[in-house]
C-alpha cells in the first residue's frame, strides 16, 4: 500500500488535478499522457481494461464516453479517487493495493499504471500482479517521469520546505522513474517496449509556476493540512513573482516520461 504521505496528498485529488491541468496547458509541445498509453498499449475498443491508480478517474471517464465496449476497472487507494468515478456509467473502481490486486487470474487484456508506481512502495510486487491478472497476450503499459523531471521547480520547493525546517524525502521520480523501471518490468515479462517522450513546461507569467510549485509540496514532506503549508505557499509566490519582475522569463522546466510496454505471453 501506499506510503501515509501518499494517502495524505489524495485525500483530496486537487493537487493532482492542478498538476495534470499544468502539463496539458503549458506543456511546450502537445502532451496527451492518456493517448500515448492507449497508443502504446494498442487499446481495442473490446478490451478488458484495469486502471490501477485510477486518480482523477479522466481516463476511464474518457473511454466510457467514448463508447469502449470492454470492462473499464479502476483500483486507487484513494477513497476520493474511487467517488470520482461513482456513477459512471459503464466503469468500476474499488479501493485496494496494487501489490494486492483482487481480482482473479487472467481478468483482463490490458491493465494500466499510469504515475503511479512511484508511490507503490512493493514496485515488483505490483508488476507481478498486473502479470498475473492479464489474460495470456495482454498487455501491460506503465507510464513514469525521467528521474531529473521539471528540476527548476523541484529545486525551488526542495529548498522553500528545507528553509522551514522539514525534511524533504524527495520528488517521487527519485526512486521510479525512466531508467530503472524498464528492467523491473522485464524481470517479470521478458521482453519491454519503451516509447519515449522529452517535452518541457514553458511559463510566461508567475501564478501557474506558483500553482504547480504549491501542488508539489506533499511530495517534499508538508501534507495539505499541514500549519507550514500556506507560509510555504507565500514564499514559493514571493521567489517567483521575484524572478520574473527581473526580467529574466519564460520560466522553461525540462520534463519527459516513458510509457513501458510488455506483455504476458500466450500460452
Amino acid at each position: 500500500m501506499s506510503s501515509v504521505s501518499d494517502v495524505q496528498e489524495y485525500l483530496s485529488l486537487e493537487p493532482l488535478a492542478t498538476r495534470i491541468r499544468t502539463h496539458r496547458r503549458y506543456s511546450e509541445s502537445p502532451d496527451d499522457v492518456e493517448a500515448a498509453v492507449r497508443r502504446a498499449v494498442a487499446l481495442s475498443a473490446h478490451d478488458d481494461l484495469l486502471d490501477v491508480g485510477c486518480g482523477t478517474g479522466s481516463f476511464l471517464r474518457d473511454l466510457g464516453a467514448g463508447g469502449h465496449r470492454g470492462r473499464l476497472a479502476g483500483l486507487d487507494t484513494s477513497a476520493a479517487a474511487v467517488r470520482a468515478l461513482d456513477g459512471v456509467a459503464g466503469v468500476s473502481a474499488c479501493l485496494g493495493d496494487a501489490a494486492t490486486l483482487p481480482f482473479g487470474d487472467g481478468s483482463f487484456d490490458v491493465v494500466t499504471a499510469r504515475h503511479m508506481l512511484f508511490h507503490v512502495p512493493d514496485v515488483a510486487g505490483a508488476i507481478a500482479e498486473a502479470r498475473r491478472v492479464l489474460r495470456p497476450g495482454g498487455a501491460f503499459g506503465a507510464i513514469v517521469n525521467h528521474p531529473d523531471v521539471t528540476p527548476r521547480v523541484s529545486a525551488l520547493v526542495a529548498e522553500v520546505v528545507a528553509a522551514a525546517g522539514v525534511r524533504s524525502p524527495g520528488p517521487p521520480s527519485s526512486r521510479v522513474h525512466s531508467a530503472n523501471l524498464p528492467g523491473m518490468i522485464a524481470s517479470a515479462f521478458g521482453d519491454v517496449v519503451v516509447h519515449r517522450y522529452d517535452n518541457a513546461l514553458v511559463f510566461d507569467r508567475p501564478e501557474p509556476v506558483v500553482a504547480f510549485a504549491v501542488a508539489q509540496l506533499s511530495f517534499h514532506g508538508v501534507e495539505p493540512g499541514s500549519a507550514l503549508r500556506p507560509e510555504l505557499a507565500r514564499v514559493i509566490d514571493g521567489r517567483v513573482r521575484s524572478w520574473f519582475a527581473g526580467g529574466s522569463g519564460p520560466w522553461r522546466d525540462p520534463k519527459g516520461y516513458v510509457v513501458c510496454v510488455a506483455r504476458r505471453a500466450a500460452g
